[in-house]
């Protein structure tokens, strides 16, 4: 058995990362999740997409406004975080189905991690989600290092 170096295996994982991001490019209509465009400012701003699931990032009115599609969550299902310069976007229901003849349990989790790319107000920071859709929006200026966000109504 060859043992390889721990160069060798960060270049294969690169490889496997390629061909991941070429499969969804190409078999499946995704967007890599490489894909990163420029705000208008310059930073870099996600965007992904997933099957009929999308995220994006974009900057507007001195803002950073964060979008992703989560249908099928109510708003309690959902934690924001914001912590080290990323919004952490946790979501996860229980769903149980019980009749007569099935009985079934459904288990739903969707999770992302997006970097905000300029300093931000924290205290200011505003969510809602409605009708499947979470939008965040993040004041540019000061930040801090952790901030817990509810969601309104």
């Amino acid at each position: 058995m060859a043992f390889r170096t721990y160069d060798d295996v960060d270049s294969m994982f690169d490889q496997m990362d390629q061909m991941f991001d070429e499969m969804r490019t190409n078999w499946m209509g995704m967007t890599p999740r490489s894909t990163t465009p420029q705000l208008e400012s310059g930073h870099e701003a996600g965007l992904t997409t997933y099957g009929d699931s999308a995220t994006s990032l974009t900057e507007r009115d001195g803002n950073y406004v964060f979008v992703m599609d989560l249908p099928g969550f109510e708003r309690e299902d959902i934690e924001l975080t914001l912590r080290n310069g990323f919004l952490h976007i946790d979501a996860a229901t229980e769903i149980d189905h019980d009749s007569e003849f099935l009985s079934m349990h459904q288990s739903r989790r969707s999770s992302e991690r997006v970097r905000i790319p300029g300093d931000i107000v924290a205290e200011q920071i505003q969510a809602t989600y409605r009708n499947g859709v979470l939008e965040v929006h993040l004041p540019t200026m000061d930040g801090e290092d952790d901030h817990h966000i509810s969601i309104q109504d």
